[in-house]
């Protein structure tokens, strides 16, 4: 049954999947399976994230993890790092911290601890701090990986490693390390030859615009879109828009960028997982209307910028971009005080 439920899952037949797991559930209750009952409750979550239920689906993974004693994380990896985004995602970073050090202790006692199996829970803690803001610590969390021996992993665990490594550095507003570990991430793509190359090109392509590199941002997008899944789901979608919306921006080409942009908002509508892609597009499209003049148009869309990069975890970087433009917006239209606020949270909030 919970392969059955699985494949429905990919399929996208959630209706179907969550009969199916309620009733191993069920069964699993009747006969005292502590085990199975586990996996039909993570199951379940499982089907609430697809539906955009995070608090939902929290519960009900931190009830897996109870019912089923606390199962090994190297057999259960995916129900303890959901649980730790999640946790992240509901504002307690710290509690996602806890139980990532826990499970990350548990895998590394013993002669026989697995290297690849400490790595990825050594990245997802990494993770973790960055939510809680500690960035220190994650850098220092990562940084030990690479020291023990990251060049030696497999090219799926050194793909995640150099992605959150790219990702630390972008978020705390290191672009020259971003750019150096998203070139490594790349690389490490294409000679494993997955489809994740897609999520690789993307990242390089953000990190170059962060850095003002346009055309080799623009180069990136193009190898992008043509490297994209078939099909491509509605927020990777939404994810690649955002990025050659930026891009658009940057090129002066404010019909495109706008454009894409608001294509862009409407495909990441129901994606509350990552509320700082639809951020970024909000924020494109503030600064259109702030550059023609539009001032009515543009205040609440940098407003809109503003609130879901505040509910999205770790991007202080791009969080302090979004004040500091909205504060100079208000400065402009006279209107100091707010300015003012504006611009001392984005000096508090820059790492």
């Amino acid at each position: 049954m919970l392969t059955d439920a699985s494949l429905l899952i990919g399929l996208g037949r959630l209706d179907e999947a969550d009969r199916v797991l309620s009733e191993m559930l069920d069964h699993a209750t009747e006969d005292g399976d502590r085990q199975l009952a586990s996996q039909a409750l993570e199951g379940l979550g499982t089907v609430a994230t697809r539906r955009g239920q995070e608090a939902r689906a929290l519960q009900l993974f931190e009830q897996a993890i109870e019912r089923g004693g606390r199962p090994d994380p190297i057999e259960r990896e995916s129900l303890y790092t959901n649980t730790a985004r999640l946790r992240s995602f509901s504002g307690d970073a710290g509690a996602a911290v806890t139980l990532i050090e826990e499970c990350l202790s548990r895998v590394s006692s013993g002669p026989d601890a697995d290297p690849a199996v400490i790595a990825h829970y050594s990245i997802t803690l990494s993770y973790a701090y960055a939510d809680a803001g500690q960035y220190g610590q994650a850098n220092s969390v990562l940084a030990g990986v690479l020291r023990t021996g990251g060049e030696d992993l497999d090219l799926r665990v050194r793909r995640r490693l150099y992605y959150a490594l790219t990702r630390l550095n972008m978020n705390i507003g290191r672009t020259d390390q971003a750019i150096e570990y998203s070139e490594k991430d790349l690389e490490t793509a294409l000679a494993a030859d997955g489809d994740d190359v897609f999520d690789a090109y993307l990242q390089c392509a953000h990190v170059r615009l962060d850095a003002n590199h346009t055309e080799r941002a623009g180069d990136y997008l193009a190898q992008a879109r043509m490297r994209a899944p078939d099909p491509l789901g509605s927020v990777d979608a939404g994810f690649l828009l955002v990025e050659e919306a930026r891009f658009s921006l940057q090129q002066g080409d404010h019909n495109t960028a706008l454009s894409r942009a608001s294509a862009a908002v409407e495909l990441l509508a129901d994606d509350p997982s990552g509320p700082g892609q639809s951020g970024l597009a909000h924020l494109v499209i503030a600064r259109v209307h702030d550059d023609r003049g539009d001032a009515d148009a543009a205040d609440p869309e940098y407003r809109l910028a503003i609130d879901s990069l505040e509910r999205q975890t770790g991007w202080p970087t791009e969080l302090a971009k979004a004040y500091r433009r909205y504060g100079k917006f208000l400065r402009q239209r006279g209107q100091l005080d707010e300015a003012m606020k504006m611009l001392e949270l984005a000096s508090d909030t820059a790492v």
